[in-house]
């Protein structure tokens, strides 16, 4: 689950005194992705437009960090990670509906 996050003490969350396994975007992205899937059964499938927009702030925010721009903190880091785990798992699953609907209009159930 890790394989991805640098695990940066100076860029996690502590607790009792030890960092997250995690960074804060990460920490952010995982809990975004179960908010999201619990989202998905309460909106259904949300149109792509909405789940991009969702990913946006953690676009922005990485890419101007990135390009020494600003300094992010960790709860910015933690909230664009919330809304882009959130905007990823309803665009996976507004694709993966839209590709099922495809599928049965094909085969004709």
């Amino acid at each position: 689950m890790w394989f991805a996050c640098h695990r940066r003490p100076d860029r996690s969350f502590f607790w009792k005194g030890r960092p997250f396994p995690v960074c804060a975007r990460c920490t952010g992205l995982y809990v975004g992705y179960g908010i999201g899937l619990l989202l998905s059964f309460w909106l259904g499938p949300l149109a792509s437009f909405w789940s991009v927009v969702l990913i946006i702030p953690l676009l922005i925010d990485s890419f101007t960090q990135y390009w020494q721009w600003r300094e992010s903190n960790n709860p910015l880091r933690l909230i664009t990670g919330l809304l882009a785990g959130m905007g990823i798992v309803l665009l996976t699953i507004g694709f993966a509906y839209t590709a099922a609907l495809a599928l049965t209009v094909v085969d004709g159930y």
